[in-house]
């Protein structure tokens, strides 16, 4: 995916984006038909999205499930997340079949930065670099100082915001350009939060569930009439400590 779309809407964001206290990040995967869950880490590649759930226990292999959306079509399948290993700035989380072994060397992984990571008050959410699969090895889409990226089976998507600025960008799955919006809302609600922007007629609305009740949905209107909705598949979330 050719991240160099986002680099003009980058730089408006950067200025005063660190934050003394930090911020906390987020994840949540659609496993189909609605059914949400928080991911460990996912990956928006431009053939697909990748997530595997966040395992409820600690150390060592823990139960998962890899979820792989191709556009609207998914599968899923039973995985184990863990032990992970450092080296050179990375973080490599085993990622290995359910029922078998885990091994010192392992086939497949979840490759995290050590140095673009939500425990450095300096970065908003923690840079999923890489995951390595049985389908190959796809590197994930990464936007600096984002508040939230998202992904649908059509699109990406990525929101800056700071200092009262909301700012988005879209990119088709296949590459290409979407839109880009500046003067955006953002509003929160007992029920999640609600971005929103105007431009040319057209109302361009991200909805994000709560914690208790995750999922999204990016949408677009004109004068009060729908033209698209759309799922969203997997989306992180950064927020001020």
């Amino acid at each position: 995916m050719k991240r160099a779309f986002f680099a003009p809407l980058i730089g408006l964001a950067l200025v005063g984006a660190a934050s003394a206290a930090g911020y906390q990040d987020s994840s949540y995967v659609n496993l189909g038909g609605g059914n949400w869950k928080p991911a460990a880490a996912w990956c928006d590649t431009p053939g697909r999205v990748l997530a595997v759930t966040a395992p409820t226990g600690q150390g060592g292999a823990q139960s998962t499930t890899l979820v792989q959306w191709t556009g609207s079509r998914y599968t899923t399948q039973a995985w184990q997340y863990g032990p992970s290993e450092g080296a050179a700035g990375s973080s490599y989380v085993a990622l290995t079949p359910a029922g078998r072994t885990v091994g010192g060397a392992p086939d497949f992984y979840v490759r995290l930065s050590n140095v673009e990571n939500v425990q450095d008050p300096a970065y908003r959410m923690t840079h999923v670099s890489e995951f390595k699969v049985p389908a190959g090895t796809f590197r994930c889409r990464y936007v600096p100082q984002a508040a939230v990226l998202a992904a649908t089976a059509k699109h990406s998507v990525v929101v800056w915001e700071q200092g009262g600025k909301v700012t988005y960008a879209s990119q088709n799955r296949d590459g290409t350009a979407g839109v880009q919006l500046t003067g955006g809302t953002h509003t929160q609600r007992a029920g999640g939060d609600q971005y929103q922007w105007q431009k040319n007629g057209y109302t361009y609305t991200l909805r994000l569930g709560g914690v208790t009740t995750p999922g999204g949905t990016l949408s677009v209107t004109r004068a009060g009439r729908a033209l698209s909705s759309e799922s969203l598949v997997a989306y992180t979330v950064s927020t001020p400590k």
